[in-house]
């Protein structure tokens, strides 16, 4: 059987379905053969579109997926979406063509050999768990049972095979290596130590992190939740694990969270802190004063996190969080019950109204009437967008939140969209984005309106690029450079823009706001609706900063948020 067919034939027995791809001429081998044997590929105009969509996909539904990119620049096109799975420990598995094995300049002190070649191993190691260099026909199979195991195992993440084009045509015997069979490592849970740390308590608090979706455990975490009556908070990417008006659910965490949920961490004395290392992102820099009253406890897979970790955690869980969880359902007893209303309270508020729709009570009036339960919102990593999109987002229960949080890229909201798509999970699918990340990535228009993608594409126009625009007023007396209109910055129509890639458009009124969220909700079409807000608007809550004697600055505690 030809090299690329086996191939194909085994990714599809192994559960691989679906792929992301742009075709190359170092690839097409590959391309021919996973759709010879019926593996859904989907063609972006782009290597990070189709990189970000891919990796969009597994967040959505856990999928395994592929992505397919060719030799040199496609490769290295692709980076932005493959550091985003990386640092939000989605699996990922990559195939990359590469010239003929003997024009490659692997080991060689040159900076290149074969035509649009590159040494991309070296470069993505990095950012992936483990790099593969096919070196013979017969290998290929064998190196996708190990990069399987691998990206999905443990921690997940992407892992990269480079595989030469003349080891993809020829005819190989297919030969499997047995697997040799692992013992699940089974670590202290110190299970009994959090108990009693919890019974000492008077005030504790769960912060939640992606890691327990990533371990399959939301399912015990609820069950944990609701016989512990303990309340918690979140990081961005666990945001949607409760709906928001969850009574036991405190907020989001962290420089651009929710001032209630900052508060309620200020305001704990344990710390239970699963699937989360909490970043300088969850702290700020002012670790002396991050919840300084607290013990903390952190539960996480990954040891070298733990290690590392800024934050001082008195007891330390180095486990998969499905498993702690489970046991620890067993054994936890009920809080009694308290109102958090204090807290809930000051995580939202309507904000004041100029001639201009406010976009955080607009994201967050289009949330709250949205009841479907197959409902995804996108979240591009763009500035303002994404600060309103997380702080003004009302959840509703079985909905999703798709960003990739760690990274924050502009331009990431539109590939991610196509991906979730793809999930098939989703009746309604809400993109939150600037009008300047809209430009990053703008040949994604394309492929929504090819593939029909019922998609409300909010596209907040705030004149540029308004949270760094915000930095500039703070900090250097409005000098707006590279962010704005008049300071060498230009901007498109985002009407004729939708006019060009021939999707309908709405422009959001005051006088007809109402009348326009109700049309809204019953898209069956890709819809742009461009939001023109004040290029002026502050954040709902952002860090306060302190003049010092010396002209520098110094944030305070994330439990004293500003208000816009």
């Amino acid at each position: 059987m030809k090299a690329t067919d086996a191939l194909a034939k085994h990714l599809k027995s192994k559960g691989y379905k679906k792929a992301f791809a742009l075709q190359g001429g170092a690839v097409v081998h590959i391309l021919d053969s996973f759709h010879k044997f019926g593996i859904e590929v989907n063609y972006l105009h782009h290597e990070v579109s189709n990189a970000l969509a891919a990796a969009s996909l597994v967040r959505a539904s856990g999928e395994k997926t592929l992505l397919v990119v060719t030799t040199g620049p496609g490769c290295v096109n692709a980076m932005t979406g493959i550091l985003g799975a990386w640092q939000d420990s989605v699996p990922l598995l990559i195939l990359s063509g590469q010239v003929r094995s003997n024009f490659t300049s692997y080991k060689l002190n040159v900076r290149q050999k074969g035509t649009q070649e590159a040494k991309i191993l070296d470069i993505v190691k990095p950012i992936t768990k483990k790099t593969f260099l096919i070196n013979s026909e017969k290998q290929i199979l064998n190196i996708i049972d190990k990069a399987d195991e691998i990206s999905n195992t443990g921690r997940p993440g992407p892992v990269w095979i480079d595989y030469p084009i003349n080891f993809q045509w020829p005819d190989i015997n297919i030969k499997l290596k047995k697997k040799d069979k692992k013992n699940l490592q089974k670590n202290d849970l110190k299970i009994n130590q959090v108990c009693k740390m919890l019974k000492e308590s008077n005030n504790p608090l769960f912060v939640f992190g992606n890691g327990i979706r990533l371990s399959g455990g939301l399912d015990i975490l609820k069950k944990v939740v609701n016989k512990s009556n303990i309340p918690f908070v979140t990081t961005w990417s666990a945001c949607d694990f409760f709906p928001t008006d969850y009574n036991l659910n405190l907020g989001i965490i962290g420089l651009y969270g929710q001032r209630g949920a900052n508060k309620a961490i200020n305001n704990a004395d344990l710390l239970i802190c699963i699937g989360t290392h909490l970043n300088v992102t969850h702290t700020s820099t002012r670790l002396d004063e991050f919840s300084k009253e607290s013990k903390k406890i952190i539960i996480n897979i990954d040891k070298e996190e733990i290690k590392n970790s800024s934050v001082q955690f008195d007891l330390k869980v180095n486990s998969d969080a499905k498993f702690f969880l489970e046991n620890f359902q067993k054994k936890v007893t009920p809080l009694s019950k308290k109102n958090y209303f204090k807290f809930k309270s000051l995580n939202w508020y309507k904000s004041k109204e100029t001639k201009y729709i406010n976009s955080n009570n607009l994201i967050n009036s289009l949330t709250k009437v949205n009841k479907e339960t197959k409902s995804c919102i996108v979240i591009d990593g763009g500035g303002t967008a994404l600060y309103a999109g997380f702080q003004s987002s009302n959840i509703n229960y079985g909905q999703r939140v798709i960003c990739s949080t760690a990274i924050s890229s502009m331009g990431t909201g539109l590939a991610e969209t196509i991906g979730a798509y793809f999930s098939r999970k989703f009746k309604k699918i809400l993109c939150i984005i600037g009008d300047g990340s809209f430009l990053m990535n703008i040949q994604d228009l394309q492929s929504i309106k090819q593939y029909k993608i019922p998609a409300v594409i909010l596209v907040v126009n705030n004149n540029g690029y308004l949270a760094i625009r915000n930095t500039q007023t703070d900090f250097l007396s409005k000098r707006w450079f590279g962010t704005h209109p008049e300071w060498g910055l230009s901007l498109p129509s985002i009407k004729k823009v939708s006019k060009g890639f021939n999707i309908d458009y709405m422009l959001l009124e005051k006088k007809t706001l109402k009348t326009q969220l109700k049309k809204l909700q019953n898209i069956k079409k890709p819809i742009i609706v461009e939001l023109k807000a004040d290029e002026n608007q502050r954040l709902l809550f952002n860090q306060i900063y302190k003049k010092k004697p010396d002209g520098g600055v110094e944030p305070q505690n994330l439990s004293e948020m500003n208000k816009s």
